[in-house]
């Protein structure tokens, strides 16, 4: 083996000792689809986690450092720890459809008073209604090997802690008691969380006015409502109790 040969192993040796050493806490990965209360979680974390905090939507928007940081873990079977909220699809939907409304539309919601009707044929024709309904199944078990519909979720609950070999994920409905989901975070982290730092919640958004409009007021065609309810996503964290009730409350009917 040449000398140049042998260096190389050698650096690569040290790279990965070094990289296990400045992460010797059990990173934390937020990782989910927008809109569930996830950067209300990143920024309250780092006030009592010692241990890296990402925070992304997608692997592909992970910074190359933090890929490579998961990708070592799991090959050496190290512990990560994953937080995913969730939340009931359709508004999940209208909330990211509000804060992406420019990159949805084309148009710029602080440019003139808006009518709900208006609003929601935008909503209906320009957002990609389907993600949150195939985020797990696209994003997220490639990523992990895990697939959270292998197995019941305890909906009384509404939360649900998954493992497999050195990966511990934490699944919650973000509509719990915000105390009750610091209590399951703070277990699930081993650590003590006294208090959320809010962040990027929509009551603090300049669009907030048309946003709790548009809520209270728009009623949605009943086959997307029924696609929402029928998804696999919908049935398997929420209960047919619950998803008549959001049939209820979004129809005309």
């Amino acid at each position: 083996m040449s000398t140049s040969s042998i260096f190389s192993k050698l650096s690569s040796g040290l790279y990965k000792l070094r990289t296990i050493k400045k992460t010797i806490s059990t990173p934390t990965y937020i990782f989910q689809m927008g809109k569930v209360g996830s950067m209300s979680l990143r920024t309250t974390l780092p006030k009592y986690l010692k241990g890296e905090i990402v925070h992304a939507h997608l692997y592909s928007k992970m910074s190359i450092k933090h890929q490579r940081l998961l990708e070592l873990r799991k090959s050496l079977y190290l512990p990560i720890n994953i937080i995913c909220p969730i939340r009931d699809p359709i508004s999940r939907n209208i909330s990211a459809f509000f804060q992406n409304f420019k990159r949805d539309t084309g148009l710029e919601i602080y440019e003139r008073e808006w009518e709900v009707n208006e609003l929601l044929n935008l909503f209906l024709n320009n957002f990609p209604h389907n993600v949150c309904l195939e985020w797990f199944d696209r994003y997220f078990r490639p990523i992990f090997n895990i697939d959270v519909f292998a197995e019941p979720f305890p909906i009384e609950k509404k939360w649900n802690v998954y493992k497999k070999k050195s990966i511990r994920v934490l699944i919650y409905r973000c509509d719990l008691d915000k105390q009750d989901q610091l209590d399951i975070i703070s277990q699930f982290l081993r650590i003590k969380i006294s208090d959320w730092n809010y962040s990027n919640i929509s009551e603090n958004k300049q669009y907030n006015k048309i946003y709790r409009k548009f809520c209270s007021s728009v009623k949605l065609p009943d086959i997307y409502i029924n696609i929402m309810n029928n998804s696999s996503f919908y049935q398997h964290f929420w209960n047919e109790e619950e998803r008549i009730q959001n049939f209820k409350k979004w129809s005309d009917n």
